[in-house]
């Protein structure tokens, strides 16, 4: 690494702390406080549990201002760099501009993979543990483990039909065991068969449905042709986790159980885009600290960007345009007008072009 990178980084990171703590604090008081102010007062909370809830809610606030962050070191430092006149040097010197954002760009980018990494595993589980909590405090008793009246209506793919209908009274996510249960199994969307059972059990890697009743289709009755009391229904192809991860909500699945559960909903014919635009999301949000570094590094080369209050001024009305067409994009994407990936990242495309651009005419 050069001297001049070394340089470059050194002066990014105090303004990139700085732009995280000033965006936390921002989300901190105008959202997280009031939600905490409530559990005190109306619910009585404890300080520790209070405690536990904010710093709970941190993670998912600190990824989302990393985009900002960058965007406002990058202003920052390029502004400084230009008032002092300190670019106008470097290029005497044979520096181009755009060897001198290399470094600002070689690190936005890892900070957009820092921040999908942690999307990807420290926020779900904290919005789990969050959620947990909120119930705990809301109902006065431990999160359940049980979900009632589960029902699961997969699509046959090759047929477009019906593949069978499964219905649970209760199933308990702990001792993988389900009460009342009835599977109805379908052929060409024709019904051939049903089985009732009082338990089902999840052993080795499969359903057993336990003391129950077969019944088969004949002359458009159903007829009970075997009793048993231990029948594997290997037909049944939901195991505990993908039937558990029905009571989650998808802020709380990593992006491998995320894409699974578009996966299964896909095939039991619902309507997935929302999932698939919020799926493309986990990607493009992060991925706009890398954005912000194109935008931001023209943008400060005015010698005016080096104040921090106006720095904070620009990022703030260049993160709500950002935010703004993201809301139209993402809209477009969960109706269906644009492709799921496509409304998801349509922000990030529009600002790297304008970003590209200011490049280009800075470098001249």
């Amino acid at each position: 690494m050069k001297i001049i990178d070394k340089y470059i980084l050194k002066q990014l990171a105090a303004p990139f702390l700085f732009g995280v703590f000033a965006f936390v604090s921002i989300f901190i008081g105008t959202d997280i406080l009031f939600d905490l102010a409530d559990y005190v007062i109306e619910w009585g909370v404890p300080l520790l549990t209070v405690m536990q809830l904010f710093f709970l809610s941190m993670p998912e606030i600190i990824v989302l201002t990393f985009p900002m962050a960058t965007l406002l070191a990058t202003l920052l430092v390029f502004g400084r760099l230009s008032g002092n006149s300190e670019i106008v040097a470097l290029k005497a010197g044979g520096v181009s501009f755009i060897r001198l954002i290399i470094p600002v760009l070689i690190a936005a980018f890892l900070i957009s993979g820092l921040n999908i990494l942690i999307t990807d595993t420290l926020v779900p589980r904290s919005n789990e543990f969050y959620s947990r909590l909120v119930w705990d405090i809301e109902n006065q008793e431990s999160f359940p483990t049980t979900q009632k009246h589960l029902r699961m209506t997969p699509i046959d793919s090759s047929t477009d039909r019906i593949d069978y209908i499964f219905y649970a009274y209760k199933f308990d996510g702990e001792d993988m065991t389900m009460e009342e249960v009835s599977f109805q199994d379908y052929n060409q969307g024709q019904l051939v068969q049903v089985i009732e059972a009082e338990r089902a059990k999840w052993t080795n890697q499969q359903w057993k449905f336990l003391d129950g009743k077969i019944y088969d289709l004949q002359d458009g009755d159903l007829v009970p042709t075997m009793n048993f009391q231990e029948y594997a229904v290997k037909r049944l192809d939901r195991t505990p986790t993908q039937v558990r991860r029905s009571q989650q909500d998808e802020d709380e699945m990593t992006l491998s159980e995320l894409w699974e559960w578009i996966t299964l909903r896909e095939s039991e014919g619902r309507d997935v885009t929302e999932l698939k635009v919020d799926f493309h999301h986990r990607f493009s949000i992060p991925f706009a600290s890398f954005i912000f570094a194109l935008i931001g590094a023209p943008l400060g080369l005015q010698p005016s960007r080096s104040s921090t209050s106006i720095g904070l001024g620009l990022s703030i009305v260049i993160i709500f345009i950002y935010y703004s067409l993201m809301t139209i994009g993402s809209t477009l994407g969960q109706s269906g007008a644009l492709a799921p990936w496509l409304g998801a990242w349509i922000q990030n495309f529009v600002f790297g072009l304008v970003g590209v651009a200011l490049i280009i005419r800075a470098a001249r």
